[in-house]
């Protein structure tokens, strides 16, 4: 069974373009490789149009990825491009991300 991460990151809606650009140029291509390599099944960013926790001010993402195991999820999590990613988005961000994984159950 694959497992399935679902994050939601808010952003200061003036922090969300360079969110977005820093994601584009530093995350998607690893996103890329992953796949490429078989080690994503699935990935996925959102931005959220609407919502029961929409607040004013925010942008708010859905970043969703399955992979086939948790040895792919911690790969990529420990990698050096994420950490170093992960180093300049944090401080762009209000509140921490919620966080959920999960063996998938169910897919179509």
């Amino acid at each position: 069974m694959s497992q399935t991460n679902a994050i939601i990151l808010r952003f200061r809606q003036e922090e969300a373009q360079g969110f977005e650009e820093m994601f584009e140029l530093e995350i998607l291509p690893m996103w890329q490789e992953f796949k490429a390599q078989g080690k994503f099944l699935a990935a996925s960013l959102t931005p959220v149009e609407g919502g029961s926790e929409t607040e004013e001010g925010m942008r708010d993402y859905i970043l969703h990825v399955e992979v086939p195991s948790m040895a792919e999820h911690e790969e990529f999590d420990s990698s050096a491009r994420f950490l170093a990613f992960l180093a300049k988005a944090k401080p762009m961000q209000p509140e921490d991300p919620k966080v959920w994984l999960g063996t998938t159950r169910f897919q179509v």
